[in-house]
């Protein structure tokens, strides 16, 4: 029965018609290797993740770790002592603290992303293919959630939730980020629901759950992907920008991308500070979040069929 819809979704020119493309992850995967910058954005997205999974293992130096020959004088990035970022004005290794940050700001985005995504795959089922009164009533909970600022919302945690630590910055951007996923998930199987498969699985005695996951979810698995990519980046700026606000964790209790910039206010203005000391981890929080936009639009346009 998904043979009907995959092929009738995801039909592509005659070079696609073949046997060895019948797969809807076949075809998007040779839509998405013929994008080189999306090749290109995956390859660095993959080592920049991997880098800060590995976070303490990749750093040479402990994340305190002075250098008592730069302490009170940052220097800028040499090769000598393997200062390749250049060291802070604590005399710290500034590549070592942005291994540090990375893996913190890497941990706390994927966290988010992977429990928003189930939880908003969840009720998005049940939205999209129940339908009526039950529809209505928790589309109009997500709509409300939605409205709600997420920044404000980790400002108003700090009262209730002091010190903000990037846990607890992870579970506030989940409970409120779930609405991506689940308004994707729920418009999704709303038009799914209308099509002849499903009236033919329904016609065959099929129950509700076997509909859901074997008819209306692997249909819907690429918009998932996407709009889960989209959530793991914007987890990745608010993260930062709550630490750059002096929101979340500080210095005290371990780097982040975000405090790390905040950090190099302490000599004055960013403008004022050592440019190494704030351009190195922002280009680094820059490269990430490029290449996650890259990807998330290189993979809808696969799984869209287009390009």
């Amino acid at each position: 029965m998904d043979d009907g819809v995959t092929a009738a979704e995801g039909s592509d020119s005659g070079a696609e018609s073949g046997p060895r493309s019948r797969g809807p992850w076949r075809r998007a995967a040779r839509r998405y290797v013929r994008r080189p910058v999306g090749v290109a954005a995956l390859a660095v997205l993959f080592l920049v993740v991997l880098s800060g999974i590995l976070g303490g293992r990749l750093a040479k130096y402990p994340v305190n770790h002075l250098d008592l020959t730069h302490v009170n004088q940052a220097s800028g990035p040499t090769f000598a002592g393997r200062h390749w970022f250049g060291t802070d004005y604590l005399g710290r290794d500034l590549l070592s603290q942005v291994l540090y940050g990375l893996h913190t700001s890497i941990l706390v985005a994927l966290m988010v992303a992977a429990v928003a995504t189930l939880f908003g795959i969840l009720v998005g089922a049940v939205t999209g293919y129940a339908g009526g009164w039950l529809d209505s009533m928790l589309m109009g909970g997500v709509e409300l959630i939605v409205t709600v600022p997420v920044l404000a919302a980790l400002m108003a945690s700090v009262v209730y939730f002091s010190p903000l630590t990037p846990t607890r910055i992870g579970i506030v951007l989940m409970l409120l980020m779930w609405t991506t996923v689940a308004r994707v998930v729920r418009s999704n199987f709303a038009m799914l629901r209308q099509r002849e498969f499903v009236e033919a699985a329904h016609a065959a005695g099929a129950s509700p759950t076997r509909i859901v996951l074997r008819h209306l979810l692997p249909n819907s698995i690429g918009t998932i992907i996407v709009a889960a990519t989209s959530v793991f980046g914007l987890a990745l700026v608010l993260e930062a920008t709550a630490d750059f606000f002096n929101l979340g964790t500080n210095q005290v209790s371990g780097p982040t991308l975000g405090n790390l910039i905040a950090d190099s206010t302490k000599y004055g203005n960013i403008g004022q500070s050592p440019w190494w000391t704030w351009t190195m981890p922002a280009l680094v929080l820059v490269v990430l979040l490029v290449c996650v936009n890259f990807v998330g639009d290189s993979l809808d346009d696969a799984f869209r069929g287009t390009g």
